[in-house]
């Protein structure tokens, strides 16, 4: 058993119990003493007992006074702790069974945030938290069924609605006299502490947050290996997972050695070690994607301390493949350039004006015919520049020295042989912090080929424009890049346009209306290398008609750069033709009208003999064997209805080559008729018509009536068809006659002899002689859609 100790109040109070106890058995046993009966002892026997009695009464003195002095001591160590208990930083509270505050010190009433008197005798619970309460009865269970000290943190919820988060340490008191033991708990205010954790909760979760969504590739390294990376170091990497790279160490994914041959562990061991000492290092290596293919790779390496365990490493990639590469590429144009500096002949100098130092190169010492070797001043340049352009040089020095940084002119040099040379001067000045001009290093180059080639060009140009203006057509060019390179005169009259404001512009820019049009088409063709031609066209808004040829302009390899176009307006030419063409038609018309005249009177004058002659005839043998009295009655009446199917036939023949209901009640009515003389069960007919109120000449009537019937006589004879739907419509000074059917449709070819063989040539014809237009649409097993459209 533990030894007591001495500042536990209740160590003290087991020590005053004890003596007391201890007190108590000697006084009982004094009293036994006393009370037993002196008349069997003897004297030497009673004094003894009176030794006895004295002894024992010595020590109950000596125990009063050592019970006395406990006590004193025992009253001390409650005060002390009273104290200590009082005004303690912790709060403690003691809670009955029920969960009722019997007890708490200071600073649990400011914790709780009330005053003491309330404070007592309320349950501990109505000050917890809804959503810990579960969490606070849980604890309350183990801390009274356990001897051991018991703990759990969780919200306290105060009356003025500020969360307080705190920590519960909570033990059982031994119960005095037998009662249900008592509880007490201390209290330790962890809001800050919980208030931080809570930030570190939500850094790191917005860390990892920033880390898996970052654009930049990002590993974690510990210890030489990776122990973490992002999406974007995957991508980077060509990893499909986390596996891939985890676990795994840089040298792994990287050749033994750099192309510079120092070793891939070196490199990173350095750079690992570079980065602890200074903070943060960059570098750049060599690595491999997963798939095996090199990259160049720059990372930026910054350590990451955590107590007691091995740094982190924070590492980003960028993949710098592309910009070695450019190096790379920036490395050979350097050598290059100095090879064609070399090649083309061009001079490098350089002036130093404070001390008038003039260095050139070999090219720049044969152009300024300066001595071989030797140093130079810029008297040397001075004396072969042109006498008309000294003072142009000396006012571009004067203006490049005091204000520029680049420079580039022109001026012509005069050798001592009296020829003249054209060269370019470029290059860059130099200064110092305030801005004097310290040294011009620069090029020259000998253009006088070009200056005569540009003189020249500029001759063939002259002409040129001399053909194009006195062209008759509009004519305009274009480079591969569809830009404008020529625009003549014609093409100004005829858009407004002036050729100073068009050359260098885009075609489309200038005709947009083109781009998705005919003419668009063309003039990529003809970018395309073909030749091509547009007749009748619109031209920039203008009335008449145009035409076009477009024609590709080649280079000497045969590669196109351009394109010439001629534009002719051809407006008379047109318009003549119309003029011929409907001179054509209205003669064709009138042929038309007299085929079509006599073949109506000649059909007039036929169903007048028949329905005057042969009608009348079979009508009178109607009569006469209506009034044959022979016995025999069979006879008769096959005769009759024979008679009966002639008359039918005579008139229908009648009526159809002449419908004098066309005549007498127009042509509506007598399309209608037309449609109730054809049987249903040969043909289900539905017919619409519109607009035919309206007056139309005579001859039109008839060509439309009979091209109706023999669109249905086809379909009859024909499509075997069940249905048809016709439509006659006149509107905006058209008619438009279609027939619809579900029969068993055909190959409408446009051959005329195809169509001959189903009675369609005849109507192609008729049509073509009224000026119209025949539309047939039609596939076998689908039926036919046969569109004529008439001008009135």
């Amino acid at each position: 058993m533990a030894e007591p100790n001495e500042n536990d109040p209740r160590a003290s109070r087991q020590n005053v119990d004890e003596a007391l106890a201890l007190l108590r058995q000697r006084a009982e046993r004094r009293r036994e003493l006393v009370t037993q009966a002196a008349t069997d002892r003897t004297p030497q026997d009673m004094m003894l007992l009176v030794q006895e009695l004295q002894t024992h009464q010595i020590e109950l003195e000596m125990q009063y006074e050592e019970l006395l002095q406990a006590q004193i001591e025992a009253q001390t160590a409650r005060a002390q702790f009273e104290d200590l208990y009082e005004f303690a930083p912790i709060g403690y509270i003691t809670l009955d069974p029920a969960g009722l505050i019997q007890q708490l010190n200071l600073a649990a009433t400011q914790q709780l945030r009330d005053v003491r008197q309330r404070l007592q005798g309320r349950r501990f619970l109505l000050y917890v938290s809804p959503a810990y309460q579960d969490y606070f009865l849980t604890f309350w269970d183990a801390v009274r069924q356990t001897d051991h000290r018991q703990t759990c943190e969780l919200e306290l919820q105060l009356d003025k609605g500020t969360p307080l988060f705190v920590r519960l340490e909570g033990v059982s008191l031994p119960a005095p006299n037998g009662r249900t033991p008592l509880v007490r708990i201390a209290i330790l205010d962890i809001t800050q502490q919980h208030a931080a954790a809570r930030q570190l909760t939500t850094s790191e979760a917005r860390f990892r947050t920033l880390f898996e969504e970052s654009n930049d590739a990002v590993v974690l390294l510990q210890n030489t290996s990776f122990i973490d990376c992002n999406a974007a170091a995957l991508k980077l990497i060509g990893a499909r997972r986390k596996s891939d790279l985890v676990g795994t160490q840089p040298w792994q994914h990287a050749p033994e050695q750099q192309p510079d041959g120092q070793p891939t562990y070196a490199l990173f061991m350095n750079s690992v070690q570079q980065a602890l000492r200074e903070g943060s290092m960059r570098c750049q290596a060599q690595m491999y994607r997963v798939t095996g293919e090199a990259i160049w790779m720059e990372a930026v390496l910054t350590p990451i301390n955590l107590d007691g365990e091995s740094p982190i490493i924070h590492i980003v990639w960028r993949d710098v493949t592309e910009h070695k590469r450019d190096a790379e590429r920036l490395r050979q144009s350097e050598a290059q350039l100095s090879a064609a500096l070399r090649a083309g002949g061009l001079g490098v100098w350089r002036w130093v004006p404070a001390t008038d130092a003039l260095e050139l190169d070999e090219r720049a010492r044969t152009l300024f015919r300066a001595p071989a070797s030797g140093p130079l001043t810029f008297d040397v340049v001075r004396a072969v520049v042109h006498p008309d352009d000294l003072a142009l040089v000396g006012e571009k020095l004067g203006d490049i020295l005091a204000h520029q940084s680049d420079f580039n002119f022109r001026h012509r040099l005069l050798w001592p042989d009296g020829s003249v040379c054209y060269v370019v001067a470029t290059g860059q000045v130099e200064r110092d912090a305030r801005g004097n001009a310290l040294q011009l290093i620069g090029l020259v180059h000998d253009v006088t080929q070009l200056e005569e080639h540009k003189e020249q060009l500029l001759a063939e140009r002259n002409f040129t424009h001399n053909l194009l203006d006195n062209s008759v057509d509009g004519i305009l060019a274009f480079d591969h890049q569809r830009r404008l390179t020529a625009w003549n005169q014609v093409m100004e009259q005829q858009t407004g346009l002036l050729e100073a404001d068009l050359l260098g512009r885009d075609v489309f820019e200038v005709f947009p209306h083109y781009e998705h049009a005919p003419q668009g088409d063309a003039i990529r063709e003809v970018l395309g290398g073909r030749r091509s031609t547009r007749y009748n066209l619109s031209f920039y808004e203008r009335e008449g008609y145009f035409e076009s040829y477009l024609v590709p302009l080649r280079e000497a390899e045969g590669r196109v750069s351009g394109a010439l176009v001629l534009i002719r307006d051809v407006t008379e030419r047109v318009r003549l033709a119309e003029e011929a063409t409907r001179l054509k038609l209205r003669q064709q018309q009138e042929v038309l009208s007299a085929i079509l005249t006599t073949q109506e009177e000649e059909r007039k004058r036929i169903a007048e003999a028949l329905h005057n002659g042969v009608g009348q005839l079979l009508y009178a043998t109607r009569l006469n064997l209506e009034n044959w009295s022979g016995k025999n009655p069979g006879p008769r009446e096959v005769v009759m209805d024979l008679l009966d199917e002639a008359i039918r036939t005579t008139r229908t023949i009648s009526f159809e080559l002449t419908p004098g209901i066309l005549e007498d009640f127009g042509l509506k009515v007598g399309l209608q008729e037309l449609c109730k003389r054809i049987p249903k069960q040969n043909l289900n007919i539905h017919m619409e018509l519109h607009g035919l109120e309206q007056p139309r000449p005579r001859l039109l009537d008839v060509a439309i009536y009979r091209m109706v019937q023999e669109l249905l006589n086809n379909i009859i004879k024909h499509a075997h068809a069940q249905e048809v739907y016709v439509h006659v419509v006149q509107e905006d000074g058209h008619v438009t006659i279609s027939t619809e059917d579900d029969g068993i449709g055909f190959d409408p070819t446009p051959d005329a002899s195809a169509l001959k063989g189903i009675g369609l040539a005849g109507i192609r014809q008729r049509v073509h002689l009224l000026g119209g237009t025949l539309t047939i649409d039609s596939r076998p097993g689908r039926g036919t859609i046969v569109t004529i459209e008439l001008a009135i």
